[in-house]
């Protein structure tokens, strides 16, 4: 008994040492976080090119026409110039951020992957509309229709020809330029504000990025996008020029204000080893910077993709289901409606007392307000009540 003092501590201490060596290989098999993000944004692009595929390949890839209306000469020229010089600032983007920067140290860097994340994100840009339409494109822009009728169990009514379009020169490159634009910005915000308050926190810093970045909404398409012609809001409770076609909504403001808040979070807050949050565990990833760099921009693109589903999309088809009356200044313009309803078509346009079609099948009200039941429109029978006979049993 003696002699197995001394030796039951250095049997114990041993036992412990494989127990924190199996623990540490334990931890080292769990699969890194970048790996799980990475299937998802590779399942995510899937998704993406199974619905542009079907979209391309039916009958809604088709030219939503202006209509009547005439676009004021001034309108339909900056179009063009606007159009010509968004892929022009693209090919900046992809330059600058993307091919110089990886052809010098060999792997992206941050905001070469926000980049290229950013290209995919227009994916989701008519999505807030998927219970109930808020929001029109002008139609005098370059259109194939849109391919949100190809998203599974899409509700917003449209026909080929008849829907809200996605300018497809115009809205894929905004997505680039301008989010890169007020990432840059609202990083910078970040930065001057640590200097001037050194001690501020990280979610004092995202107030100070929320407020620039609601302003820079504000600026970006309340007095310059919305006025042009662009795109409209028709739907939303109106911040600025609440009766013109131009209504600049605050949920806008607000959402998007959200949207570029959490983008530039992504990019200031990194690790020591300049990776983003969504990147942990790259290290512990073999395989070379080849692989790598796949996971980290399947990664990347998750991310942006989650950061806007819950930032911009999730509260404004809220909006979109809960529309506010369009303003007449709007519906008088056939450019921007884009048949979905008002004059040419039998739909009422939405607002409070018009209830939300489900789809182009669902019953609706139509310009007389009068219910119409599409061709093949079965209405639910009324189910009487079980009543039994007074004293009866079962």
């Amino acid at each position: 008994m003696a002699i197995s003092g001394p030796i039951a501590p250095a049997r114990l201490q041993d036992r412990l040492v494989r127990l924190v060596d199996r623990a540490v290989e334990v931890g080292d098999a769990r699969t890194p976080p970048i790996k799980v993000l990475a299937l998802l944004g590779a399942l995510l692009v899937a998704f993406m090119a199974y619905v542009w595929v079907s979209w391309i390949a039916g009958p809604y890839f088709e030219r939503v026409p202006a209509g009547p209306s005439d676009a004021p000469g001034w309108m339909t020229t900056t179009f063009a110039a606007w159009q010509a010089g968004g892929l022009v600032a693209v090919v900046a983007c992809y330059w600058f951020f993307v091919v110089r920067p990886w052809r010098r140290d060999g792997r992206p860097t941050t905001d070469g992957l926000l980049v290229i994340a950013c290209s995919t994100l227009w994916f989701q840009d008519p999505l807030s509309s998927y219970f109930g339409h808020w929001f029109t494109y002008n139609a005098e822009l370059v259109n194939f229709g849109s391919w949100v009728h190809e998203v599974p169990g899409w509700l917003a009514p449209g026909e080929p020809g008849a829907m809200v379009p996605e300018p497809i020169l115009l809205i894929g490159p905004v997505y680039v330029y301008f989010i890169m634009v007020a990432t840059l910005l609202g990083c910078a915000m970040m930065r001057a504000a640590k200097r001037r308050w050194p001690g501020i926190r990280p979610w004092g810093l995202m107030a100070v990025c929320f407020v620039g970045m609601c302003l820079v909404d504000l600026v970006a398409e309340g007095l310059v996008w919305l006025p042009l012609g662009f795109w409209e809001y028709p739907g939303g409770p109106g911040l600025l020029f609440p009766s013109t076609y131009h209504k600049f909504p605050i949920n806008e403001m607000l959402t998007i204000g959200s949207l570029f808040t959490a983008v530039c979070a992504l990019r200031y807050f990194k690790d020591d080893r300049g990776h983003t949050l969504v990147e942990r565990g790259l290290e512990q990833v073999r395989g070379g910077v080849g692989r790598q760099t796949v996971l980290r921009i399947l990664a990347v693109t998750f991310a942006m993709h989650a950061i806007m589903f819950v930032t911009y999309n999730l509260p404004n088809a809220f909006v979109g289901a809960h529309s506010r009356p369009w303003p007449e200044d709007l519906q008088k313009r056939s450019y921007l409606t884009n048949g979905v309803c008002g004059d040419g078509t039998d739909r009422l346009c939405p607002g409070p007392g018009v209830p939300n079609a489900r789809g182009n099948s669902a019953a609706y009200l139509d310009t007389q307000g009068r219910l119409v039941l599409p061709p093949g429109t079965e209405l639910p029978r009324l189910v009487p009540f079980d009543r039994g006979a007074p004293g009866g049993t079962d």
